[in-house]
């Protein structure tokens, strides 16, 4: 670890901040359904700020960064214990058949507390991304209702698992098949792997920036196993990104499950469904001729969804369709096909409400 991450904001200048962006996001909380939420965050939640101290080497040095800026707020002292668990994923990027390009992704894990945010900070790109409000740390039973939980909910910023940007910038996180953990250590800054997603999603417009900001960060895994990004834009381009021995790797794919592609580790995986995923969503993307509608792609990944008596207990939490050339996800929530619901991620998008 290079350093201590230290809050060089002003109390003054946070709780100037903190009320006016987390008291406005805060009103906006809505619940969709059980355990699944929306919001919209409105400025940057202190990011650029976190970003110009030299970021966060670890989990812990995220959560002093929330815990004081949550602090300088209205309602006292607020800590936040920043973590993420071992979850299995697929992704699948391929032509729209109208045009364009679309990115379907699930997210197993065990049940969850979901949260969609659509963020547009104050400098940067509109987006839309989910967090898994349980790895915020914020207690056994935590719901984003009433004024203070929601208030806590807007830091979610710096903790999405997947998003898009206005751009059409696809980003997600899975893991990659083993326990390397990346810890790279030069004179860099520093970002987690979350934190690395949401400076994507608020600065890239595409695949090739994406991969420039990685390469210019020092990488630090979020838990003690390998991950790995899945990155596609809306002009076709997709890889998997990992990172072995402390260098990255790209692999130009159209697909990333729960094992390495790239040549040092290729096939390395957390177990053999990563494969079966893998080839029942190829094998869709070959009768498709690589072109389909939205809901063909919904379809594919509810062909590789986890059920709950699987490795995750929950099973799969969250099904994405994303539209690159609308900049739009469809979510489906714990595998329920028949319910879904649409947002934009235009910063000229007035309202967040479901299509």
């Amino acid at each position: 670890m290079k350093k201590t991450l230290v809050l060089l904001l002003s109390v003054l200048v946070l709780a100037s901040c903190t009320r006016n962006e987390l008291g406005k996001s805060a009103r906006t909380a809505k619940k969709l359904q059980t355990d699944l939420y929306c919001m919209t965050v409105n400025g940057s939640v202190g990011f650029e700020a976190f970003i110009d101290a030299g970021g966060a080497s670890s989990a812990e040095e995220v959560s002093a960064y929330l815990g004081d800026y949550l602090s300088a707020g209205p309602f006292g002292k607020l800590e936040t214990k920043v973590s993420t668990g071992e979850f299995g994923c697929s992704a699948l990027k391929i032509g729209h058949n109208t045009g364009g390009f679309l990115v379907g992704r699930n997210y197993d894990w065990d049940d969850c507390t979901t949260l969609i945010i659509r963020n547009i900070p104050s400098n940067g790109y509109a987006s839309l991304s989910t967090v898994n409000l349980d790895f915020l740390g914020f207690g056994d039973g935590y719901k984003p209702e009433g004024m203070v939980n929601a208030f806590k909910a807007v830091v979610g910023v710096y903790v999405p698992m997947d998003g898009i940007n206005e751009k059409g910038l696809v980003v997600a996180d899975l893991m990659a098949g083993d326990d390397e953990v990346t810890n790279q250590n030069t004179s860099k800054k520093d970002l987690t792997t979350t934190t690395a997603m949401r400076l994507i999603l608020n600065t890239a417009a595409n695949v090739d920036e994406a991969l420039e900001i990685l390469r210019n960060y020092d990488m630090h895994s979020d838990i003690g196993t390998a991950h790995h990004l899945f990155l596609a834009d809306a002009e076709g381009k997709s890889v998997a990104v990992e990172w072995v021995s402390g260098e990255i790797k790209v692999t130009e794919s159209d697909v990333l499950n729960n094992h390495y592609l790239c040549e040092e580790k290729a096939g390395t995986a957390s177990g053999e469904l990563s494969f079966v995923h893998e080839s029942k969503l190829l094998e869709a993307r070959n009768r498709s001729k690589g072109k389909m509608s939205s809901e063909e792609l919904a379809d594919a990944m509810f062909e590789v969804i986890a059920l709950p008596d699987g490795n995750y207990f929950g099973g799969t939490q969250w099904t994405i369709v994303y539209d690159c050339s609308q900049a739009s996800a469809t979510w489906y929530f714990r595998r329920d096909r028949a319910t879904s619901y649409t947002f934009f991620a235009g910063s000229d998008i007035q309202e967040f409400n479901s299509k």
